[in-house]
């Protein structure tokens, strides 16, 4: 686990819990957008949760509760599943994505 999510992101955990926790990942996406410590893996949960791994160490970097729109980014070409861009609808809805 990085520094940053152990130190900084306990209140979104808490709301990742309540909403009945991380998922069980469905698609992996490599992320390489030349951040300093490296390339990422970012995974897609089936309960709307994106997981993000630095690719190197494979340290936890942050978790998010994804919005509908950064669900399609990593789609782009495809559709991702209809459930899973309600469910993040609904958390979008909740202002679960803002914690």
């Amino acid at each position: 686990m990085s520094v940053h999510y152990d130190a900084d992101r306990n209140d979104r955990q808490y709301y990742i819990d309540l909403l009945g926790g991380d998922g069980n990942i469905i698609t992996k996406f490599y992320v390489d957008r030349n951040h300093i410590d490296g390339p990422e893996i970012h995974c897609i949960t089936d309960n709307a949760i994106i997981i993000i791994y630095n690719a190197l160490t494979n340290k936890l970097v942050t978790k998010l509760i994804a919005r509908p729109g950064q669900i399609k980014r990593y789609y782009k070409g495809t559709y991702p599943p209809k459930y899973l861009l309600d469910l993040a609808y609904e958390h979008q809805l909740g202002g679960y994505n803002e914690v």
